[in-house]
């Protein structure tokens, strides 16, 4: 109920404000916004850039995810691997995306590529050093047990490996949802081709601002989305 209010007063304090400053150039109506969201919706228009942006975000976040779990566990097992790679995960972790956007325009151009290289680069350093830290909270005691007992390596794998690094790679990956769509957009914003970020830019050239906050609430609704079934996946497998 709390959360609901809390929706409530945004919305009711984004109307008076654009009541207030009674342009719709500057600051379009909640109303008008969504109206003109259902009008995208309805005839189609938002289907092709928002499927696009989906595909984009989906390969980027999973290259990540299996990148950073195969790297976090590689630096939580071996303090060899770790001091070796942890430079590497602070350069990357460090250098601003605008860099890395013009990095990509310069080697690959305006297109698909750059959009996902930069949700892999911004989500990757996240899902890597989640991953570490499970790796190092593994119960070592519990690991020798194991092995005098003769477990089988994959249910110790699977069982305790897998059983201590899971929650630290729940939270990654929340914390990365609420960067995957900000870190895509932006990227398309400045070299895609297509996609949500695109249309953005598009409507931003054509001072069509309604349309820019309609593709934005579509962006933070994906992003609520997200999160709500992330939530469902950790209620499922936490019992």
């Amino acid at each position: 109920m709390k959360k609901v209010m809390g929706i409530v007063l945004i919305f009711v304090a984004w109307q008076i404000v654009s009541i207030w400053i009674n342009s719709q150039l500057l600051l379009p109506s909640p109303i008008d916004t969504f109206k003109r969201l259902s009008q995208l919706i309805i005839s189609g228009r938002i289907f092709p850039p928002l499927l696009n942006t989906l595909l984009k975000a989906m390969i980027g976040f999973f290259m990540a995810l299996a990148a950073g779990f195969f790297t976090g566990f590689l630096m939580g097992l071996n303090k060899v691997f770790y001091e070796l790679l942890r430079p590497l995960i602070s350069v990357v972790q460090s250098v601003p995306i605008i860099s890395w956007l013009a990095l990509a325009m310069l080697w690959w151009g305006v297109g698909d590529k750059g959009p996902i290289v930069i949700v892999f680069l911004t989500l990757f350093p996240i899902v890597t050093l989640n991953v570490y830290e499970g790796v190092l909270n593994i119960d070592k005691k519990l690991v020798e047990m194991a092995k005098i007992y003769k477990v089988k390596r994959s249910r110790i794998f699977r069982d305790i490996y897998l059983g201590s690094v899971f929650p630290f790679v729940v939270s990654a990956i929340s914390v990365s949802t609420g960067l995957l769509w900000k870190s895509v957009a932006v990227a398309e914003f400045m070299a895609g081709s297509r996609g949500i970020g695109v249309e953005i830019a598009w409507a931003k050239s054509k001072l069509e601002t309604v349309d820019v906050f309609a593709y934005t609430v579509l962006l933070v609704l994906l992003g609520i989305a997200s999160e709500v079934f992330l939530r469902s996946i950790e209620r499922k497998f936490s019992y």
